[in-house]
C-alpha cells in the first residue's frame, strides 16, 4: 500500500486573466458600485452589472478549473443541484401566477447570486499566493468601508455631505453610500469580517485583531445599527442549542453570553453612546395585542388576504409580487428598464410601503418593518421557494461553517432575514460568501501543506500502515 503526497497545482500563466483575478473583480463590482456611482454620477444601472458578471465568472471557473479534489467536486455538484432546485421553485411560482420572465431572472439572481459566488470561489484549486491576494483585497476593502463610514457620519451631521434624504446614521453607509439602510449593510460587513479576522487570522498580532472587533462595534454605535447586535445575540443562543450535545462547549458559550449580556446591559444603563438601545424597552408594544406585532406582521396578513387557492401556499404570489426587495424597491427604481421587458407587479408591494410610511414605529426602527427577507421569499415563492432556499443555506452551513465564529455569522444571516432585507443585499451577502469561501480555501491549503510535509518526512515506502478491525 502506497500513499502519494498531493501536489499544489501552479496557475496557468497563459491565461489572459486568472480565476483568482475574476473572483476579485466580481467582488469589487458588487462592493464598490454604490460609492462609484455616487461619486462619478454614473448611470445607476451599473449597480446591477454584477447580476451578469457573477454568473459569467462562475461559468468561466467551472469550465476552466482543473481541480481533482473530490471534496471540491462533491460541493460543486451539491450546489449546482441546489441552484437548479431553486430555479425550478421560481419558475413554478412564475408559471402559477403568470409572472413576467424578467421577474424570474432578477428574483433568482437576487437570492442565488451569493451561492453562485461561493461556488466559484470553492471550485478554484487555489495556491497560497492566490489565497493571500484575495485576503489582502478583502482586508483593504473592509478597511476602506469602515473609514468611509467613520468620515461620512460627522460630515452628514454637519450638513457638508448630502445623504439623499437619509439621516446621519442611515447615510453613513461606507462604500454603500448612498442606499437605503446602507448603515446596516456597511456595519454588518465590518462585524462579519472582524469575527473572521479575530478567530481565523492568528498570524496577525492579537492587539490588531482586538482593534478590529472594537472598531466594528464602534461602527454599530455611531451608525445606529443596533439590530446587528440583536441578530448576533439570537444567533449566539441558537449556536448554544446547536452545540447542546457538547456539554463543555455549551458551558463556555453560556458563560460568554452571560458575561457579554451583563456588560452590555450595564453600558446601556450607564453610557450615553448606548442610549439608542433603550428605544426597544417599551413593554406596551409587545403585549398580545401590541402594536409591535401588528406592525411586524402586517405583510403576512396582507399576503394571506390575496390568496385565492390552497396552492398559493405552495407557490406564493409570484416573484416580485410581494415584499421582497425586488417587489418593494427594485421594480420601482428600475421600472423604466424592466417594464419594456415584461415586468409585472402586485399592489401588495406598494401597500406595504405606504403602511411603513404612515407608521411611526417603522420610521423609528427597521426592527419592526413588515418588509423583511423571509416574508419576501415566502410571499413571492411560497413554501416551495422557502424550502429550496433553506436547502441552499443548509449546504452552506454543512460545508463552510467551519468554526463557531462562522457558524454564528451564518445563523445571524438567518436571523437578519426576520428583521429587514439584508439577505437580498448583494454587497452584504457576497462579502459573507467571500469570507466563507476564503476560510474554506485556507483550511484546504493547510491540509495540503501538512500532507506534503508528512510525505517528505515519511516517504511513501516508509509510511506506516494502520489496520483497523
Amino acid at each position: 500500500m502506497y500513499l502519494h503526497s498531493p501536489t499544489i497545482k501552479q496557475p496557468n500563466k497563459k491565461k489572459l486573466i486568472d480565476n483568482t483575478s475574476l473572483i476579485i473583480f466580481a467582488f469589487s463590482v458588487v462592493f464598490y458600485s454604490r460609492i462609484f456611482c455616487s461619486i462619478t454620477h454614473a448611470p445607476s444601472i451599473l449597480n446591477i452589472a454584477h447580476f451578469a458578471i457573477v454568473p459569467f465568472v462562475l461559468v468561466v471557473v467551472l469550465l476552466t478549473s482543473r481541480s481533482k479534489d473530490h471534496k471540491q467536486i462533491a460541493i460543486a455538484y451539491s450546489f449546482l443541484l441546489g441552484i437548479f432546485i431553486f430555479l425550478v421553485a421560481v419558475l413554478a411560482s412564475a408559471l402559477w401566477n403568470n409572472t413576467g420572465l424578467i421577474n424570474v431572472i432578477v428574483s433568482f439572481m437576487m437570492l442565488v447570486e451569493p451561492f453562485m459566488f461561493l461556488l466559484a470561489i470553492v471550485c478554484i484549486p487555489m495556491s497560497a499566493k492566490s489565497v493571500t491576494r484575495i485576503k489582502n483585497w478583502l482586508i483593504w476593502s473592509v478597511l476602506i468601508n469602515f473609514v468611509l463610514a467613520a468620515v461620512q457620519k460627522p460630515l452628514i451631521d454637519a450638513g457638508k455631505l448630502y445623504a439623499n434624504g437619509f439621516n446621519g446614521t442611515d447615510g453613513c453607509g461606507g462604500v454603500f453610500f448612498v442606499s437605503g439602510a446602507g448603515n446596516y449593510v456597511s456595519a454588518s460587513v465590518s462585524v462579519v469580517f472582524a469575527l473572521y479576522f479575530f478567530t481565523n487570522q492568528k498570524t496577525f498580532p492579537l492587539w490588531m485583531r482586538i482593534v478590529a472587533i472594537i472598531a466594528a462595534f464602534w461602527q454599530i454605535l455611531f451608525s445606529d445599527s443596533k439590530q446587528i447586535v440583536l441578530a448576533y445575540l439570537i444567533a449566539w443562543v441558537l449556536l448554544i442549542l446547536v452545540n447542546s450535545k457538547d456539554f463543555g462547549k455549551t458551558i463556555k458559550l453560556l458563560s460568554a453570553i452571560a458575561l457579554f449580556g451583563y456588560g452590555f446591559l450595564w453600558c446601556v444603563q450607564n453610557l450615553k453612546a448606548f442610549a439608542a438601545f433603550t428605544s426597544w424597552a417599551r413593554p406596551e408594544l409587545y403585549g398580545p395585542d401590541g402594536y409591535a406585532w401588528y406592525t411586524k406582521f402586517y405583510s403576512v396578513r396582507s399576503i394571506l388576504s390575496y390568496y385565492q387557492s390552497p396552492l398559493d401556499w405552495l407557490f406564493g404570489l409570484g416573484p416580485g409580487h410581494t415584499v421582497s426587495r425586488l417587489g418593494v424597491w427594485f421594480l420601482r427604481d428600475y421600472w423604466s428598464i424592466l417594464e419594456p421587458l415584461g415586468a409585472t407587479t402586485n399592489p401588495i408591494s406598494q401597500e406595504a410601503m405606504e403602511f411603513c410610511g404612515n407608521s411611526w414605529l417603522c420610521s423609528g426602527s427597521t426592527l419592526f418593518m413588515p418588509i423583511f427577507g423571509w416574508a419576501g421569499i415566502w410571499g413571492d415563492l411560497g413554501l416551495l421557494g422557502v424550502g429550496a432556499y433553506l436547502f441552499l443555506g443548509y449546504l452552506a452551513w454543512q460545508y463552510f461553517s467551519l468554526d463557531d465564529a462562522l457558524k454564528i455569522t451564518s445563523l445571524a444571516v438567518f436571523v437578519m432575514g426576520f428583521i429587514f432585507t439584508q439577505m437580498e443585499e448583494p454587497g452584504f451577502m457576497l462579502s459573507i460568501a467571500l469570507i466563507l469561501g476564503l476560510a474554506w480555501q485556507e483550511r484546504q491549503l493547510k491540509k495540503k501543506i501538512q500532507t506534503v510535509r508528512r510525505g517528505k518526512e515519511f516517504p511513501s515506502y516508509q509510511l506506516p500502515i494502520t489496520n483497523s478491525l
